[in-house]
C-alpha cells in the first residue's frame, strides 16, 4: 500500500501561509500602536513641561510674545496628539478586522487538520484491513498446502 498523503495538504500550506502572513500585518498593527501610545506619553509630559515652564516664567513676567511662543508650542503638541488619537482609532478598527481575518484563517487551517485527521484514521484502517487480508490468504495458502501433501502422502 502506498504511504499516506494528504490530498487537501497543499491547499492547507498555502492557507498556513496567509495565515501567517496575516499574523505579521496584525504583528505590524500593534507594534504601530504601541509607538503610538508611546508618543501619546512623550507629549503629555511635554505639554506638562511646557506648561510648566510657562507658568514659572509668567510668575517672574514675560513678554506677550512669549506667552505666544509658548501657547503656539502648547497648540502644536495638542494637535499631534490629535492626529495620533485619530490615527489610534484607525488602528483600533484596523486591528479588530485583522483579528477577524486571523480567527477566520485560523478556523479553516484547524478544518484541514481535522479533514487530514479523519483521512489519516481512513488509510490507517483500510492499511490494517490490507494487513489483514494478506495475512488471511497467507494462512489459507499455508492450510491448502498442507491438506494438499497430507492427500500425496
Amino acid at each position: 500500500m502506498k504511504r499516506f498523503e494528504f490530498t487537501l495538504g497543499r491547499i492547507r500550506d498555502y492557507k498556513n501561509s496567509i495565515l501567517d502572513k496575516e499574523k505579521n500585518v496584525l504583528s505590524g498593527l500593534r507594534m504601530e500602536k504601541n509607538n503610538i501610545e508611546t508618543r501619546l506619553d512623550k507629549l503629555e509630559k511635554m505639554f506638562e513641561e511646557v506648561n510648566t515652564e510657562m507658568h514659572k516664567e509668567f510668575e517672574t513676567g514675560m513678554t506677550v510674545s512669549k506667552v505666544k511662543l509658548y501657547e503656539y508650542r502648547k497648540n502644536g503638541i495638542r494637535e499631534e496628539k490629535r492626529l495620533l488619537g485619530d490615527r489610534m482609532d484607525f488602528l483600533d478598527a484596523s486591528i479588530e478586522r485583522q483579528m477577524k481575518r486571523v480567527q477566520n484563517l485560523k478556523q479553516e487551517v484547524s478544518g484541514y487538520d481535522k479533514l487530514e485527521e479523519k483521512q489519516r484514521e481512513e488509510y490507517n484502517k483500510a492499511a490494517e484491513k490490507e494487513q489483514n487480508d494478506i495475512i488471511a490468504e497467507f494462512v489459507s495458502q499455508k492450510i491448502t498446502r498442507e491438506l494438499n501433501e497430507q492427500k500425496v502422502v
